[in-house]
């Protein structure tokens, strides 16, 4: 609540202090209790987890370089970002200030996040989009709307690429019969329909991966509608989907 006047009317969107009298004073000893109570919870549970202390090691990397050898996961459980163009950096930049992060000082961290809004220079990962990926591509690129063959055609072309990394690195560290447990919300450019979960079920067939259920759950609220030149276009009711997948065997 104490930064609560930075929030404008783009809900995701975080605004900056425009000078020193704009800044929120916080005693350091405050947000240091703060920081160590959430850091003593986090402990708690990994210290009571069912397979013992100990069983659990964090680490932090990137999802296309995962430092982990070959077919050697059991299960994976991801919610990968959405394709919504929210700034997840910009989103979470409260969050990660506390850390000593300042998302604006230079374009790394806000540029290398999957679904960001910036547009990366340099593009290493090339891929052949699945059927359903290459559609919402031609239909992305073909909308009347000022930018869509440009800007937004880009967006989506570097977010599809991303999850296709992903998917790569996924393939590669579970094992013949692991299983993958994904949960991705579909969404709109525009007036278009973004099928996220059966993009991701093709995606993953293309890689040896079977389909072993998918639930869908409606959404009837989300963040992009609260922007109200989002509410200029007719859209349908999005849906959250968990997908389950078990690795092929070879």
């Amino acid at each position: 609540m104490v930064t609560k006047q930075f929030e404008g009317s783009n809900p995701t969107w975080v605004k900056r202090a425009r000078s020193s009298d704009d800044l929120v004073d916080i005693a350091p000893v405050d947000l240091d209790d703060l920081v160590v109570a959430e850091q003593d919870y986090l402990i708690d549970r990994l210290q009571s987890s069912p397979f013992g202390p100990g069983a659990t090691t964090l680490v932090t990397a990137s999802s296309d370089r995962l430092p982990i050898r070959d077919s050697s996961i059991d299960l994976i459980l991801t919610s990968p970002p959405y394709l919504t163009r929210i700034d997840y950096g910009i989103a979470y930049s409260r969050e990660l200030a506390v850390l000593g992060v300042d998302v604006m000082n230079g374009r790394d961290l806000r540029a290398g996040l999957m679904g960001t809004t910036l547009i990366r220079n340099n593009v290493n990962h090339k891929f052949v989009p699945g059927v359903v990926a290459e559609d919402l591509i031609k239909r992305v690129s073909s909308h009347s709307s000022k930018a869509s063959s440009g800007y937004y055609l880009k967006q989506t072309l570097q977010y599809l690429r991303d999850l296709s990394s992903g998917f790569d690195e996924m393939t590669r560290v579970v094992r013949d019969g692991g299983s993958l447990c994904m949960v991705v919300q579909d969404s709109y450019y525009k007036d278009e329909h973004v099928p996220l979960a059966d993009i991701c079920v093709d995606e993953a067939r293309i890689r040896g991966w079977d389909l072993v259920r998918m639930e869908r759950f409606p959404v009837k609220r989300t963040l992009t509608t609260l922007n109200s030149s989002a509410r200029e276009y007719k859209k349908s009711q999005v849906a959250e989907s968990v997908i389950t997948f078990v690795r092929r065997s070879a």
